[in-house]
């Protein structure tokens, strides 16, 4: 991605697209809230968020309930070897709410976690905030109804992206893609 594409997108109006839910109207979540892990280190063998990260982690704590309402669930991937950044960016906000992360979701089990979401009554009418790996993001927005928000997938140097899907009562999705402020 070019300087100029990325300062476009960064400065653009949030981008909204429409699409089908994976839920029956009124089985599924209200809100999902799906932002890349904070940022890592840049050393391919450390598993853990950098100093930028960690800092990014910390201002979500605020900002996610102020902007988006208090959530009910916190989803992260399941941490490896490889990685535990999608747990450490949603660590400071899960005990500023007293709420567990749920990460028994590998990268690749996307449609196993869109199945538990709406199998689960407990994410009925939910507000839920989703941590993941930025290459299986695009696939997740898709796998949850938003198929057409990242068509040029999850740029590699991008950690400020948020995608809010909304499921109105209708059966359709409302999907938007913003930039957090920091």
């Amino acid at each position: 991605m070019s300087l100029f594409d990325w300062f476009r997108r960064l400065f653009a109006p949030a981008a909204a697209t429409h699409g089908t839910s994976p839920f029956a109207p009124g089985s599924g979540p209200s809100r999902l809230i799906l932002l890349r892990h904070a940022e890592k280190t840049g050393k391919k063998s450390d598993p853990k968020l950098s100093a930028a990260g960690t800092a990014r982690a910390q201002r979500l704590v605020a900002y996610i309930p102020s902007t988006f309402g208090r959530p009910d669930f916190l989803f992260a991937a399941r941490t490896s070897n490889r990685s535990r950044r999608p747990l450490e960016t949603l660590e400071p906000l899960a005990a500023s709410l007293s709420l567990p992360i749920d990460e028994q979701f590998d990268d690749d089990e996307l449609k196993a976690l869109v199945r538990h979401l709406a199998k689960d009554p407990r994410y009925r009418g939910k507000r839920i905030v989703v941590s993941w790996r930025h290459s299986d993001l695009p696939s997740l927005a898709a796998a949850l109804g938003a198929q057409d928000i990242l068509t040029d997938g999850w740029p590699s140097e991008d950690y400020t992206s948020i995608i809010t899907i909304t499921y109105p009562a209708n059966g359709s999705v409302q999907a938007n893609r913003m930039t957090m402020p920091f």
